[in-house]
């Protein structure tokens, strides 16, 4: 039998386990990497095997830009260009219609193409840490979008679309400059579990608002 001591640190180290994660399941653990086929770590690995490839992580590997080559990679499912100099996306991203999972974060970006709003498969974006001063209202319409991470950027607002987005669990807003989120948040009471605001000028009245809006959303401020 566990000696009483070890038993209490078991259980302490279950409760920070289960604080730390959410009490989510396994599909609400954005922050693993979905695992999808073999992963390439470069652009002309990635070549040759346009047909194929569906997870191409380029994660610091120092593009000046985003790689337009990989454009033709239809089947791809997971793109990583983390800490590379991205600045912008083109509009032809639209055509990676498998996409589910992409991470810009890093990156520097300045803004986002309206096309990712177009992106049907799309559940989790990353474009934290960058310098976006505002989201694509399209982000709104993307249907399958189920984590969107905009961690310390300079964003004033989000687009009032954002509001409706009815498959979002989680959003993550912590570092920027937002003082009020849209009016009508009644499409995300639903599926929103989680939502972060930390580090915004958000005065109380709109924290109150923001509470009594989201009833079944944990909001960290």
């Amino acid at each position: 039998m566990d000696h009483p001591e070890t038993c209490m640190r078991r259980i302490a180290f279950g409760i920070i386990a289960l604080a730390l994660i959410g009490a989510c399941s396994p599909r609400d653990q954005f922050w693993k990497k979905p695992d999808i086929g073999d992963k390439i770590t470069t652009v002309e690995e990635a070549l040759k095997q346009p047909d194929t490839l569906r997870n191409l992580d380029l994660f610091n590997r120092g593009l000046p830009a985003f790689p337009t080559e990989i454009l033709g990679l239809k089947n791809l499912e997971r793109l990583s260009l983390r800490r590379n100099t991205v600045v912008t996306v083109p509009d032809t991203l639209a055509s990676l219609t498998r996409l589910k999972w992409l991470d810009l974060g890093e990156s520097g970006l300045t803004q986002l193409t309206p096309a990712l709003g177009t992106l049907p498969n799309l559940s989790a974006l990353y474009v934290n840490d960058n310098a976006l001063t505002e989201l694509p209202g399209s982000l709104g319409d993307l249907p399958r979008l189920q984590y969107l991470n905009a961690d310390r950027n300079a964003l004033t607002a989000i687009p009032a679309s954002i509001g409706k987005a009815g498959s979002l669990k989680w959003l993550r807003l912590n570092d920027n400059q937002i003082a009020a989120l849209p009016g009508d948040l009644s499409g995300l009471t639903q599926n929103l579990k989680r939502l972060y605001l930390r580090g915004n000028p958000l005065p109380d009245s709109e924290k109150v608002r923001i509470k009594q809006a989201l009833p079944n959303c944990q909001v960290f401020f």
